[in-house]
């Protein structure tokens, strides 16, 4: 029973002893804030801590640039693109323009060629050309679809470039000027003498049987005769179709006779469009 009152009358303080602590430490960080000794681990400490933020800040703006270039970049990449197809389409458009206008002019041309002439014409494209360059002929389009015939001569707004020899449905097959089998009664425009012209090997025409006397001379247009013998009888081409220029002028075999190389007017391998004319 001693020992029982011995134990209540134990003072009970375990409740104020966390109060007393505290009391106590903030007393402590009262009395001793300005110390030297407070001042010197403040300073250690944001000795120690400024070099750190400083490396965190500047590598987080090291970060931010990287990411800022490599999203500069992607753009970069996608305007870039975008510029490239942008510049190809302009490409694209401007040679379809040029074309456009290339083919214009043409048309423009033998339009103002058709209406100089007294005959039904139609205008056709090149197709296609000999590649040997034996048989010197070419293939236009349209045939007899667009009213073409055997015997229909073929002009550029050059001269004469030939006549139709095969017709297809939606082909023409025209036998060149230049070629071989191809024989032209001409005359010189300006001393108005006559001969035969005929195709040979290579780019140009011989005018043939010119008499001596003619002064025929370099520069002189040649063009088509057109002569005819009655109402039956009539040459392969109208008259007044230009067949090229005398650049040479030699004698012929035949004394009597001038041999005149003459460059064709027309340069086929250039030809894209013709005139048909419907004879």
């Amino acid at each position: 029973m001693a020992t029982l009152g011995r134990a209540r009358n134990r003072p009970r303080s375990g409740p104020l002893r966390p109060f007393l602590l505290l009391f106590a430490l903030s007393l402590l960080i009262l009395f001793t804030r300005n110390t030297d000794l407070l001042q010197a681990v403040a300073s250690g400490a944001t000795g120690v801590l400024v070099p750190a933020q400083s490396a965190l800040a500047d590598f987080g703006r090291r970060a931010d640039r990287i990411v800022e270039a490599t999203v500069q970049i992607d753009q970069l990449r996608i305007d870039n693109s975008r510029l490239r197809d942008e510049n190809q389409r302009l490409l694209l458009d401007n040679a379809r323009l040029t074309e456009q206008i290339a083919q214009t002019g043409q048309q423009a041309k033998l339009d103002e060629t058709a209406r100089a002439l007294p005959y039904e014409t139609v205008s056709a494209p090149v197709i296609a050309r000999d590649p040997g360059g034996v048989l010197r002929s070419i293939l236009i389009g349209g045939g007899s679809g667009a009213g073409m015939a055997i015997g229909h001569v073929v002009l550029s707004d050059q001269g004469l470039v030939g006549r139709i020899t095969d017709v297809g449905p939606n082909y023409a097959k025209v036998v060149l000027v230049t070629d071989s089998s191809s024989v032209v009664s001409a005359l010189v425009q300006g001393s108005r003498a006559t001969g035969l012209v005929r195709g040979q090997y290579g780019d140009t025409l011989v005018m043939d049987w010119v008499l001596q006397a003619e002064p025929v001379k370099e520069g002189d247009v040649v063009v088509t005769a057109g002569l005819a013998a009655g109402g039956e009888l009539r040459s392969l081409y109208p008259k007044g179709l230009v067949l090229g220029r005398v650049a040479e002028v030699a004698k012929a075999r035949d004394a009597a006779y001038l041999r005149a190389i003459v460059l064709p007017a027309v340069d086929v391998r250039r030809l894209e469009r013709v005139l048909v004319v419907k004879l």
